[in-house]
Formats: structure tokens, sequence, C-alpha cells
């Protein structure tokens, strides 16, 4: 799905627009004079059209750097490399730290890209031009379970981190940790959608989302990845607010909440050098119901880079677990679990409480008759989720 190539000429095109942005007066009419404001629908219009929170995985990674990853030739986030067994078949992973039983502290730098989006021709009541801005949400993501502490049945810890003491429980020493470091905020981006490519709902409470098309917007974080500094040793993640990607923007493709690539950049010495990077967004509490909001899209993709931060980790072909169909064989860890109404784990930090997305744990994929993880548990934190292992699913 996302494909990070672009030419100098669109560069130059994205930092136009931006500019554009900056300029505009609040006088949102296009050149017809047509103002369009958002649409009004109610706190079920998300699910009563079929649309349903979805998250996308893709193999951006070369041939050469797959191998490369299998053999430890890579330079990019720390990783170590291990493997299970299913039906006399070996599935070798790497996962982002260090081995559990080695145990110690890996924290991994984070850096965060502020993407805050201009629609053109829309306007409020008032004829102010609609920008969902996500500065507005940037102090609550940076407070949140993600780069916060808060307690487990694992720890007092990170969440993510949380999660992988819990599937290692029986194999990790009690001091490993695999933690995300304060992100390095980088400069923060306005992207103007022309009209056409996106549509602006607000639901009773006030709060407005936008259902994006999801080419525009790939296109234009591909833009915005080439004029970064990223660093390949860390996490880059690419933040908005109450941003859905669908195809062509239209509701019925709905809805993208995030995603998580890698692709190599270069060769440094005999290693080949592989980016990971995460786009997620914010989503206000009430668009789409249930226990999904805020950092849910979020934790969702920080846990399944951890898990799977070169999109490489096969595992045996899984079912999804709420009778919506189809299956995977990667190991995604929130994919199983993010249709569930009750996703969304909370947890309060500095009395605002977040739901960060429970994840499904690695016996859950091993499809081990009894886990081995804390508890017993197949899912974390919420372990009533996942009762056993895996059902087969052929591609």
């Amino acid at each position: 799905m996302v494909r990070f190539s672009v030419h100098s000429a669109a560069l130059l095109t994205a930092l136009v627009l931006v500019g554009t942005a900056l300029a505009q007066s609040s006088n949102a009419a296009d050149s017809t004079g047509a103002v369009l404001r958002p649409t009004e629908v109610d706190d079920r219009f998300l699910p009563n059209q079929g649309a349903g929170p979805r998250f996308v995985t893709d193999v951006k990674t070369s041939i050469r750097a797959q191998l490369a990853i299998r053999q430890g030739k890579i330079s990019s986030v720390p990783v170590f490399l291990s493997s299970f067994t299913y039906q006399d078949v070996a599935f070798p992973f790497a996962m982002v730290g260090g081995a559990p039983r080695q145990g110690g502290t890996t924290e991994v730098k984070t850096q965060l890209i502020p993407l805050s989006m201009y629609f053109d021709g829309y306007a409020d009541a008032n004829g102010e031009p609609i920008v969902l801005d996500v500065n507005t949400v940037l102090p609550q993501t940076l407070n949140s379970p993600n780069f916060r502490n808060a307690p487990y049945d694992t720890e007092f810890t990170q969440f993510a981190d949380a999660v992988q003491r819990a599937q290692f429980s029986q194999n990790m020493q009690p001091d490993w940790h695999t933690m995300l470091a304060a992100p390095q905020l980088l400069r923060p981006i306005i992207i103007v959608v022309p009209r056409g490519l996106a549509t602006v709902y607000r639901i009773p409470s006030g709060r407005i989302f936008a259902i994006v098309d999801t080419d525009f917007f790939v296109s234009q974080l591909n833009t915005i990845v080439q004029a970064q500094n990223l660093d390949v040793q860390a996490l880059p993640i690419a933040l908005t607010t109450d941003v859905l990607l669908a195809r062509g923007g239209k509701i019925q493709n709905c809805c993208v909440l995030g995603f998580h690539t890698a692709f190599d950049t270069g060769q440094s010495g005999d290693s080949v050098v592989v980016q990971t990077f995460i786009w997620a967004s914010w989503i206000d509490d009430g668009i789409f119901g249930g226990t999904l909001a805020d950092v849910t899209p979020l934790s969702h993709e920080i846990s399944e880079w951890m898990n799977n931060p070169f999109n490489a980790n096969v595992v045996p072909g899984w079912a999804f677990p709420n009778g919506s169909g189809g299956c995977q064989n990667n190991l995604e860890t929130g994919d199983p679990i993010a249709l569930f109404a009750n996703s969304g784990f909370p947890v309060t930090i500095d009395g605002f409480t977040y739901h960060p997305q429970s994840q499904a744990l690695l016996p859950w994929f091993q499809r081990s008759a009894r886990s081995d993880a804390a508890r017993g548990a197949f899912s974390f934190p919420d372990g009533s989720l996942l009762r056993g292992p895996s059902e087969p699913c052929e591609l």
C-alpha cells in the first residue's frame, strides 16, 4: 500500500500547497463560490454504513533486505531473532528489542511528525476553514501509555512493553524491557486536501472527522518522508487527528486508521539499511463507538511494529476470531482484536483515560493448546478477548 518514492517536483508541489494553506483567508469557497459544510451525522453513522476500523500492512522491503533480516545483517532499529515450530515447520521471526533470555532494557528512539489537514472548499458555520489540527491532541498523545508508564499485570511500564513482557513471561529475565524514548518532534506539516478527495463529517458532540482518499494521503506522506530527517535507528511516527482513509474517500471503503511499513534505503558495509515507519490517527471519542478512541490506532501500530517491524514475520494462517471472515498469515498482533467492540483497554494517566488496544499474544499465533504467556492468556491486557489459540485458515 505504501510506496516511499517521489520526485523532486512532487516535493515542490507539497511545499507550495502548505504555503497556500497558511496564506488563505477564512473564505473557504472554491473558484465557483460554493462552500461545503460538514455533513451532520449521528454517533452510529460509521457502523450503520458498514464501516469498521482497518489497519494495513504491506511488505515493502526488497528480497535482498528480507534475506539480510534473516541473517541479522541490517542497519535499523535493534531487533532479536527467534523462531517457533508448528507441525514440523519452522517460523522464524524478528522482534524489536533485545532477546528476553538475555535481559536488560532496550530503548528505541522515536520521532514524531505532526500532520494537520486543511480541507479546501470546506467552512464551518462562521465561515472559518475546516482544519483537523493535530496540535490539539499532541500533548495528550505524548502523555499517553505509548510513552508513559502505567500499571499492568506484568509491571508498571509502557503499554507495548507490558504486552511483550506478558507474552515472554516464562522466557525472560526479570529486568527485560523494550521501551520507547520520548519522541523527537520533527517539522510539523499542513496538508491541503483538494476538493473532491475528502468528505468531512460532524457528530452531535461537535467533533469533526474526515474520510480522505487513500492514494492522495499516501502520495503526500511519501513526499513528507523524503523531506524529513528520519533516523534509521529510530521509529518515526506520522500522527493525524480524526483522519480516516478510504479508496476514493468513499464511506463504502472506510476506514483505515493506521499502518506500519518498512523499506530499505541503501547499504552500509555488508548490512542493508532498513527504515521502519508508522502512521496512525488519534480518534476522538464517539466517532466509532465502543472503546475505540484516542490512542487505540497508535497503540495498535506500535505493538505490531514491535512484534513485526519489517512486516516479514510469517505464521500459520489464522482466521479472524470475531466472525468477520477472512484470514491472514502474518504476526500482526493487533489485527485479530481490532474489530472487537471492546478492543480498547482503559488506562488512566494524569486524570485522562486512554484506550490502547489489547493485543493477541505469540501463543495465539503459535496455536499452542496452552499458553505460556502471563496468566495463561492468549490476549493482553484483556485476557477475556481470546480464550484459546487461533483457528486455521487457508489463504
